[in-house]
């Protein structure tokens, strides 16, 4: 005699609210996902004199991002300024070669051999099977 197999199946278990259809409850849980109130920080109950510590310290903070986004706006307008003055040094001494270094390269999204600066360490160090397409 064979006996049946019964197979246990996990689900989640999600509250009804208010028995609205699935598509309707789509559409609450959406707009309360993207509602302004709950992306607000709750205020700090801060005594008179820590709120004004705070404050200070969020004036100074803010001051302090300012003056580097500054510096790194000066620095890459000078980075813009060499660059320029260079491709214009080039095109002047070897239009030809001018020529070559701005062609567009079709269907190249970006080539691999530029290696572009960042703040922060890549995550994947080294591309050790990378051949050059020629």
């Amino acid at each position: 005699m064979i006996q049946p197999v019964r197979v246990f199946a996990r689900s989640v278990r999600t509250k009804s609210k208010g028995g609205l259809p699935p598509a309707a409850q789509r559409v609450v849980t959406q707009l309360s996902v993207m509602s302004a109130s709950r992306k607000q920080p709750k205020l700090l109950k801060l005594s008179r004199e820590d709120l004004i510590k705070h404050q200070t310290i969020q004036r100074c903070w803010s001051t302090y991002q300012a003056e580097l986004r500054v510096e790194r706006n000066e620095q890459l307008k000078l980075q813009y300024k060499s660059t320029k003055n260079a491709m214009d040094l080039l095109e002047q001494l070897d239009p030809e070669l001018f020529e070559a270094a701005n062609a567009p390269e079709h269907g190249k999204r970006f080539p691999l051999e530029l290696k572009v600066p960042t703040e922060f360490p890549p995550s994947k160090i080294w591309y050790g099977e990378y051949k050059k397409k020629d």
